[in-house]
């Protein structure tokens, strides 16, 4: 500790050996890496005499101890800012167990114990842009603050959410996945905020306690976003057909491919909504700015598809300069389809550079199309094996299978969220003799 003279008067001892773990102090875009010892005590606070001295405002002289053993603990020691573990304040000299790669709050720095394996890619020079995001949004996931990401089709906007909500004292509540775009204006109304006449709660009561993710929340309707907004301000949900409030806890991560504040000043989208949602921003940029994690990616992809067919494979260098050298539109989701699918195409353990990309066949006009010819834009190829084309064309049915199922049979909606265009996906469906679905949603 440090007494009234800034002399510190309990302190680890030096000489320990560090043990395997480190603590991580992440203050805005920096991040300091602290060695821990096996066992013992450190002082943490804004003077220079503590082991753990942080330069910031936020943080008193002698702010709190981390206790050392089999186990670490943190304690407040009279702070003027607290010491948060969970959301919730330390009382003075009060002790909490602090969890391997949970956050918690010294004034408003973040801080966090780690595995030194655990460390290493937050502390290595080439760590990815996603890796340096999440850095930041562990500062804002501890509170309740509605956070917003942006980002291309397929970037992984969901997956990020995800993260914050795992990295958030939520952690143990509902995620609940909610999209905006996927269902009609009178569906979606009850499938959110719930309905009195059959006793049905919304989604926004199933992520009580936890978190709800607005995907697509740019398409949400204009007369919900009124709804909505008055969850957001009330902390309460009103079924439809009732006049009671239910108190809701609920931390709202929306996202969207669109320029929200564009929507906004084209008058398509709630000004004061926008607000309410955006407490904070991240943006995720898209793969083929993010080079550095497109082999590995591809690599986590193949090894997945993989697994279940009790194989294994590796990609060729060409591959490797053919999956580097693309700009990836898709994103992430246009990458792992096409690495599920190389492991489908290739005979051998080598995944070579034709089997990433398919050339669409090129139909001439007027020519009559046999139904043993791929439909245009298939994953199909005439020259496959038998029984590959079969495995294939499973597996791409399945997916028009479940594109249009959630987009609630919206074929529109369902070929944008495939990556093909309507048409290409009307063939489709003639093709695997899939009944097309009523145009009321379209």
């Amino acid at each position: 500790m440090i007494d009234d003279e800034g002399v510190t008067t309990e302190q680890i001892d030096r000489q320990a050996p560090f043990g395997d773990r480190v603590l991580l102090v992440i203050d805005g875009a920096s991040l300091q890496v602290v060695p821990l010892p096996g066992a013992g005590t450190l002082t943490i606070g804004r003077s220079q005499k503590c082991d753990v001295a942080i330069d910031s405002g936020s943080v008193s002289r002698h702010h709190a101890n981390l206790l050392i053993g089999p186990e670490v603990e943190i304690e407040d020691v009279g702070s003027s800012n607290g010491t948060f573990v969970d959301g919730a304040r330390l009382d003075t000299n009060q002790r909490v167990r602090l969890g391997i790669g949970i956050p918690f709050l010294v004034g408003g720095v973040t801080l966090m114990v780690q595995t030194r394996a655990g460390s290493r890619r937050e502390t290595t020079p080439s760590a990815s842009q996603l890796a340096a995001l999440e850095q930041s949004a562990s500062r804002i996931a501890v509170g309740k603050l509605s956070i917003l990401v942006l980002g291309e089709t397929g970037v992984g906007k969901e997956r990020f959410a995800e993260r914050i909500h795992e990295m958030s004292p939520r952690r143990a509540a509902a995620f609940v996945r909610i999209n905006c775009a996927a269902i009609s204006e009178p569906v979606l109304e009850a499938e959110l905020f719930g309905n009195e006449a059959t006793h049905k709660p919304g989604l926004i009561e199933h992520a009580d306690g936890g978190t709800a993710f607005l995907n697509d929340v740019a398409e949400l309707p204009t007369s919900l976003q009124v709804k909505l907004l008055r969850v957001l301000e009330d902390g309460a949900v009103r079924r439809i057909g009732s006049a009671t409030p239910r108190p809701v806890d609920v931390r709202f991560i929306a996202a969207t491919n669109k320029d929200l504040a564009a929507e906004v000043d084209a008058g398509r989208f709630r000004r004061d909504l926008y607000f309410r949602l955006a407490g904070a921003s991240f943006t995720i940029p898209p793969l083929r700015s993010r080079k550095d994690e497109i082999l590995p990616l591809a690599e986590q992809f193949v090894a997945s598809a993989a697994g279940p067919l009790g194989r294994a494979f590796i990609l060729s260098e060409d591959a490797k300069t053919y999956l580097m050298a693309h700009d990836w539109p898709g994103n992430i989701r246009e990458l792992r389809n096409a690495c599920e699918r190389a492991v489908l195409l290739a005979t051998g353990a080598m995944i070579e550079r034709q089997h990433l990309s398919i050339e669409e066949p090129k139909r001439q006009p007027g020519r009559y199309r046999s139904p043993t010819t791929p439909p245009p834009g298939s994953m199909l190829s005439a020259d496959m094996p038998s029984q590959v084309r079969a495995t294939v064309a499973e597996l791409e049915k399945q997916r028009i299978l479940e594109a249009l199922e959630k987009c609630a049979g919206n074929q529109t909606r369902a070929a944008e969220l495939l990556g093909i265009s309507r048409r290409t996906l009307i063939n489709r469906l003639d093709e695997y003799g899939i009944a097309r679905p009523r145009k009321r949603d379209e």
